[in-house]
């Protein structure tokens, strides 16, 4: 469980830290399937199956290889309708895995010296990779740019810093044809691409919008209790939770001096209890107790709040 202290990781390297799993033992259970009926007769495979089969099989060979990733992100893109939504979605969360797993070498090239002072000079806000190989004249760069984009990544800043993190957004493109729970996450994973909630170990987004993503998790968490991404959502609400009582070093939820709590981030949990029903959120229920020993305490970090949100959050 993260510590909610001084040191908290920014916003870019919590999400990074979710560790993703690939559905392996699903995709084992493809190639372990018969390949003949009962007394040896062989089983014969409709067209239009044996073709899903074959787009799928070829997606997993290209994932095999860091060097294919770009070609696998397009050969996904273009030829994902021919599948069933199960095979579409192992090759989604296969495609995710992958890049997640090539992320720091990716990443390694753009922490390169000259690439980050080049960055600094040509990059302005609003800047993505497509814009950025438009812009340069630099022939390596250009095919640096390029290499990250079509492989799946999109550029960010923070601290001073450039780097790589997955393109979410871009899985909307073939958001349509997995199953229900991953469109689900996929649309998470994509808020939290385009809205970051923290820069700087600051929160990026208002209070009312930390409640917001955390809720979303929650019903995500009870929709699908079994999904492949339910570890992933659950560190994800437990960081909402966790920002919902600490708030993050440079945006308290309590004054470091005073400690006295920040009225706003209390306007905004109070106002998600008042508008949804703790009885029926694990989320809601922490968070109303939670303002009733504020209030019990005059709204100030004593002992007593103290021990209540190490509880609630599982901090020890």
């Amino acid at each position: 469980m993260m510590k909610w202290t001084k040191t908290t990781a920014t916003a870019a390297a919590l999400i990074a830290a979710i560790s993703l799993q690939g559905g392996a033992a699903a995709v084992h259970a493809m190639n372990a399937a018969p390949k003949a009926a009962p007394g040896g007769a062989p089983i014969v495979v409709p067209a239009k199956t044996a073709h899903a089969n074959a787009v799928f099989d070829h997606m997993m060979n290209l994932l095999k290889s860091p060097s294919k990733q770009a070609e696998a992100v397009a050969y996904m893109e273009k030829n994902i309708y021919q599948v069933t939504p199960w095979q579409a979605t192992i090759m989604v969360l296969k495609l995710e895995n992958a890049e997640k797993a090539n992320l720091d070498a990716w990443n390694d090239k753009f922490y390169r010296d000259n690439v980050q002072q080049k960055l600094m000079k040509l990059m302005k806000k609003g800047d993505d990779l497509t814009s950025l190989i438009n812009k340069t004249s630099d022939k390596s760069l250009k095919t640096l740019f390029k290499g990250a984009r079509d492989s799946g990544y999109r550029l960010e800043t923070s601290e001073g810093m450039f780097y790589l993190v997955l393109d979410y957004p871009r899985f909307q493109k073939v958001r349509a044809y997995v199953t229900n729970d991953i469109k689900s996450y996929i649309d998470i994973m994509t808020v939290e691409t385009k809205s970051p909630f923290a820069n700087d170990a600051a929160l990026s987004v208002g209070w009312t919008e930390v409640t917001k993503r955390a809720l979303s998790d929650e019903a995500f968490l009870k929709s699908y209790p079994a999904s492949n991404r339910a570890t992933q959502v659950k560190s994800l609400y437990n960081l909402y939770l966790g920002v919902s009582m600490y708030g993050l070093n440079n945006t308290p939820m309590f004054d470091y001096d005073t400690k006295k709590v920040d009225q706003e981030g209390k306007a905004a949990l109070q106002a998600a209890v008042s508008k949804g029903d703790p009885s029926k959120s694990g989320y809601l229920k922490k968070i109303k107790g939670f303002l009733e020993v504020l209030d019990k305490n005059h709204d100030v970090l004593t002992p007593e709040v103290e021990k209540y949100r190490k509880a609630a959050t599982g901090n020890s």
